[in-house]
């Protein structure tokens, strides 16, 4: 007698690699771009950034050549923390 197995389901899920750092650490670019993409990072420092600002992020450390991640990159606990101290507020952004 034989029996038939059925292989597992496919699961479409995009997954990002631990370790993996999409933007360059956030003391090498924030104090060189623009204030109006500043000021839109510091509106909703918690919320995916856009591809336009990533892109020039990776300019501006030397990193044109690489392509921008396309899955939604977002500043980590540390670069929020930078933020705060930079922007001299306390609490929450």
């Amino acid at each position: 007698m034989t029996t038939l197995l059925e292989p597992a389901p496919r699961t479409t899920t995009t997954t990002i690699p631990t370790g993996l750092t999409a933007i360059p650490p956030i003391a090498e670019w924030w104090h060189r771009l623009e204030a109006p993409l500043r000021r839109e990072i510091l509106e909703r420092p918690e919320a995916p950034l856009r591809r336009p600002v990533v892109r020039r992020i990776l300019d501006l450390t030397d990193r044109e050549t690489e392509p921008v991640p396309h899955f939604p990159v977002r500043l980590d606990e540390n670069a929020r923390a930078y933020l705060l101290g930079w922007s001299g507020t306390s609490g929450r952004l």
